[in-house]
């Protein structure tokens, strides 16, 4: 397509269908219940969240038709054309389906949490919402010593919590035919091919198609 991948997010109203929130909602609170500990309680209160601790209220998704386990996969399986954000992480390209990311913005720093594991890099608030970021690159397994060239998130909201993956860098935009990926992973990428739902060939090169909900569920439950 012609639009670089920056112009396509700079057109998208992202933020139109979020409902005033009050209250964290459940994924969120998982979260929190897993990572933050008496510890952390700090860490969240300083990020201006804590007075938003359980509501009834607490936003949901932007797609909440797709909450279901595994459900955005399935549903990119059947879908006809595919529009995927590519992206690099240690020198490899991976890409990730536009509708579970939300928006892409510069790198900033995370106030960590003490019980949180390396690959969980800490939380932000954005837009208040409680928002962790992930180091894609060690979900992932990818091998590469170059941490200081991670300087772009993917914001992505699916399951009731926003989260953000670290990368490298954002390379492009594809739209892509059914028949042109292969969802049978068993194929050696160089990465954790229990977070990838599927390969798009690239040329000579097979890339990985990131399943979201996967690295979602691998960090609430």
């Amino acid at each position: 397509m012609n639009k670089s991948p920056e112009e396509y997010f700079k057109e998208q109203n992202f933020h139109a269908d979020q409902a005033e929130h009050t209250g964290f909602t459940p994924a969120e609170q998982a979260f929190m219940d897993k990572y933050v500990g008496v510890d952390g309680r700090s860490v969240i209160t300083g990020l201006g969240l804590e007075e938003k601790k359980r509501h009834p209220d607490a936003a949901a998704d932007l797609h909440p038709e797709m909450d279901g386990e595994d459900f955005l996969d399935t549903m990119l399986r059947s879908s006809h054309e595919l529009l995927l954000v590519g992206f690099f992480i240690g020198g490899q390209e991976f890409t990730i389906p536009t509708v579970a990311v939300q928006e892409v913005i510069r790198h900033e720093p995370a106030s960590r949490l003490p019980s949180a594991p390396e690959f969980v890099a800490g939380v932000i608030n954005l837009r208040g919402r409680v928002t962790p970021l992930i180091h894609l690159r060690d979900v992932l397994e990818v091998s590469s010593p170059r941490m200081g060239e991670d300087k772009f998130i993917i914001v992505c909201r699916r399951k009731g919590i926003q989260i953000g993956m670290i990368i490298e860098r954002v390379h492009t935009m594809y739209r892509v035919r059914q028949e042109d990926i292969d969802w049978s992973v068993e194929a050696h990428i160089g990465a954790n091919v229990d977070f990838i739902s599927g390969l798009l060939k690239v040329r000579e090169q097979l890339v990985g198609i990131v399943s979201v909900d996967r690295v979602i569920t691998s960090i609430i439950k």
